[in-house]
């Protein structure tokens, strides 16, 4: 008998692998795909790659600002694809290696809870039956699908099959806009492809600060991207030429026409097929855990999408460690309370903490601060001067409870903001830093500046 036995080897289950391993366990992982799991194989690591590839293209389009005289410029779907998976091949084996040199057994199949202590695998040839003291849940997630007549009769697409395209559609209507949908739009529409994003919600990247997501729809619709949202998806039908239509509800019907359709509307856990019935499951698909990621069945515990707390790798990660050290007799908690969350569209947002409506309906005086990136040297010298930073403080203590971005490289610059809550440092902590220049960094400080009423370098209002 194994100390544990981890279904599904994607950033939780992998992660609570190696982890358990250092603390001595004897652990196998189950995996019917590759390792490495959604985010390595079909979302965060692909996406990033083609939103590099894109990225480059248009920045080689601007040359001509920085000085450069480039010619015929031209993308190739097809070897931006090649070099995607190129990419997530190299991690996967690095992955895989890096799995086994702790000593972790790696088993391929479908795996199937027989007992609280027992895992059935279905390979590709063969049966195996694994006892473990104890059993780790990771099966991770897959696209959510859309409820909506005519679906069934009409070609759609999933993000798996976006990126996967080898022929580029001349039109692309994206049915939702979360961070999936947003930027699978800036991939397609900096390709030259006609893009309309249709979100339900009456903002972009529902749940972050509203004056964040109206900045990124402004830039979208800048760039060529069609965005309409309180726009509700009412049927689908298909023409005789094959275009998909798409009618919506947004202060009256309104019909769309696009070539292909994404339907990005979330993801939903992968729980059922699991085998085991006394295990809680919610109405949404998620295994009920507790914070030390403990499900209603002694020695089963659930990490990752299929819990559904954040549906991010970086979240999944921190699950699996905390319940890999309580399977190895620890007795720690998750906190949810400090999680960054990016986007990695063009420009990139970056959150982290309470929104300014949300601050402000906790009932606290809030106190906010703001910095453009038109204002920084280092924004300028780049030619990425669009968006900003936006500190959200408690007036009186000066603590700060949120921090939000939108600009060039703020999924790296983030972190220091995440460190800032975590330590429940003030702005007059962060505004007395002495920071690099010329950095990007610098507008952190700035918006803290700001928000404790002592900006430096923001043109004082004549008022």
């Amino acid at each position: 008998m194994i100390d544990v036995a981890i279904i599904g080897a994607g950033p939780a289950g992998y992660v609570a692998a190696i982890r358990a391993a250092q603390l001595g366990a004897r652990v196998a992982l189950i995996e019917k795909d590759e390792v490495g799991g959604v985010c390595l194989n079909r979302g965060c690591i692909p996406t990033k790659a083609l939103l590099e590839s894109t990225n480059l293209a248009t920045k080689i389009a601007k040359a001509g600002k920085y000085g450069i005289s480039v010619d015929n410029v031209s993308t190739d779907i097809s070897s931006m694809m090649l070099r995607k998976n190129g990419i997530v091949k190299r991690i996967v084996a690095s992955t895989r290696h890096l799995i086994e040199s702790y000593g972790v057994e790696i088993v391929e199949g479908t795996a199937t809870i027989a007992g609280p202590r027992e895992v059935t695998i279905v390979g590709s040839s063969s049966v195996r039956k694994i006892e473990s003291n104890n059993i780790m849940i990771a099966t991770g997630s897959e696209p959510a699908c859309l409820q909506v007549p005519g679906l069934e009769k009409t070609r759609i697409i999933t993000s798996d099959d976006a990126l996967a395209l080898e022929d580029l559609p001349r039109s692309l209507l994206v049915i939702g806009g979360g961070s999936i949908g947003v930027e699978f739009a800036c991939i397609f529409n900096r390709l030259g492809v006609s893009v309309t994003i249709l979100e339900m919600m009456p903002q972009l990247l529902p749940g972050e600060d509203e004056e964040m997501t109206s900045f990124l729809q402004h830039l979208l619709e800048e760039d060529g991207v069609n965005v309409l949202t309180d726009a509700r998806v009412t049927k689908i039908e298909e023409n005789k030429d094959g275009t998909a239509i798409v009618a919506a509800t947004r202060n009256g019907e309104k019909t769309l026409a696009a070539e292909e359709i994404l339907v990005a509307v979330g993801r939903v856990p992968n729980s059922d097929r699991l085998g085991l019935d006394d295990i809680r499951v919610d109405e949404r698909r998620r295994i009920i855990v507790d914070k030390r990621m403990k499900t209603s069945v002694p020695n089963i515990y659930a990490i990752g999408d299929v819990v559904g707390k954040h549906m991010l790798a970086h979240v999944a990660s921190a699950e699996a460690i905390v319940a890999a050290e309580n399977v190895m007799g620890a007795d720690v908690e998750i906190d949810y309370s400090v999680v960054p969350r990016c986007v990695y569209t063009s420009p990139e947002v970056a959150s982290v903490g309470l929104t300014e409506k949300q601050a402000t309906a906790s009932g606290r005086q809030i106190t906010v601060g703001r910095f453009s990136f038109l204002n920084n040297a280092r924004a300028l010298t780049l030619s990425e001067d669009r968006g900003g930073i936006k500190v959200v403080a408690d007036a009186k203590s000066g603590e700060i409870l949120g921090i939000h971005m939108i600009g060039p490289e703020v999924s790296e610059m983030i972190h220091e903001a995440v460190l800032a809550i975590r330590l429940e440092a003030t702005v007059q902590d962060v505004a007395d830093m002495i920071y690099a220049h010329p950095t990007l960094s610098e507008a952190l400080k700035e918006a803290a500046l700001d928000a404790a009423g002592r900006s430096i370098h923001k043109v004082r209002s004549k008022t």
